[in-house]
């Protein structure tokens, strides 16, 4: 691991995993028009801001895709690509990107998101509502500095970070089942689902999932044209949510509910919060977009809180 250059700004790396469809790159994006501001606090200025980085921009290129057999009662056997396993993203220039996100504060300078060229599905959050939020932000974060500035000595004013920047890394794929893959396809699989969740613990915290349902995830993703790929566009063949993307997600995540039982939805809080430091959004899938963003600024507060402390304890 690289050190930390000395004029970087503090960094807290956020996970956002969750179901295909289930409102991640949407709850992500509102995250980044709410968080991004500046105030001024005995008389020097402070600067929170927000940004993304998407798991999707990590897929290898179309041709190195790996292709599986897949078998249904509705469209028989077929072999198709997976888009929707861990053997289908670049986990080397994965893991490289976070480092330098958490070392400098920004993305590399070469990165081009792929994903920002994709829509989501309708917001339901209002601009006058994201307005509030900013609002509600910006006064929070000033009563947090007031309050931070307080409790310190003149000799210790200084130490806190004059800027805070928190990257949301938006991904299908961030908590794979620990500490081994009881039901991975091959050894490669299983090697690279522990690397997933070996950077996972090491580069990310708060951990936070935003679930939905099967129904859920096969109705919204029928709903979608398709999906900018690095040479092209996808489209989702017939049935292939139904026997690509559920099923892989089954397998990477029924760690997570009670008796391993993703269909059943009712998620094992023990497990996810107490043993791995996952944080799920409450609701089970059925809250309107602006619950989640409550819950999501709610979340990303906390860090904040979180890190400041840190800084002022050091």
């Amino acid at each position: 691991m690289s050190s930390t250059p000395s004029s970087a700004p503090t960094t807290i790396l956020i996970g956002l995993s969750g179901p295909s469809s289930s409102g991640k790159t949407t709850l992500a994006r509102l995250l980044r028009s709410v968080v991004n501001l500046s105030v001024v606090e005995g008389g020097k200025e402070y600067k929170l801001s927000l940004f993304v980085l998407h798991e999707d921009d990590f897929y290898k290129v179309d041709k190195d895709v790996p292709i599986v057999t897949f078998s249904s009662s509705q469209h028989g056997t077929r072999s198709l690509q997976d888009w929707d396993c861990v053997e289908s993203l670049d986990l080397d220039l994965f893991e490289h990107t976070l480092q330098y996100v958490k070392d400098h504060g920004a993305l590399p300078p070469d990165t081009v998101s792929k994903e920002d060229q994709n829509s989501v599905g309708d917001v339901h959050v209002s601009d006058a509502e994201v307005q509030d939020f900013q609002g509600e932000v910006k006064s929070w974060f000033q009563q947090l500095l007031h309050d931070h500035l307080l409790s310190t000595t003149g000799t210790t004013r200084s130490e806190l970070p004059k800027e805070m920047r928190i990257c949301i890394l938006d991904g299908f794929l961030l908590y794979p089942p620990a500490p081994s893959v009881p039901n991975a396809r091959s050894e490669t699989e299983a090697a690279e689902l522990k690397h997933l969740y070996d950077l996972s613990h090491a580069l990310l915290s708060p951990r936070l999932f935003l679930p939905c349902s099967r129904e859920q995830m096969v109705n919204r993703r029928l709903a979608r044209s398709g999906y900018v790929t690095l040479e092209g566009f996808w489209v989702d063949p017939p049935g292939y949510v139904e026997d690509v993307v559920w099923p892989n997600y089954e397998r990477t995540h029924s760690w997570m509910y009670t008796d391993n039982n993703a269909d059943g939805g009712v998620f094992d809080e023990k497990i996810c919060q107490e043993r791995e430091g996952v944080v799920v959004c409450p609701g089970q899938g059925t809250l309107p977009m602006k619950e989640c963003l409550t819950w999501g600024v709610n979340e990303v507060k906390m860090a904040v809180e979180k890190r400041l402390s840190g800084s002022r304890n050091e």
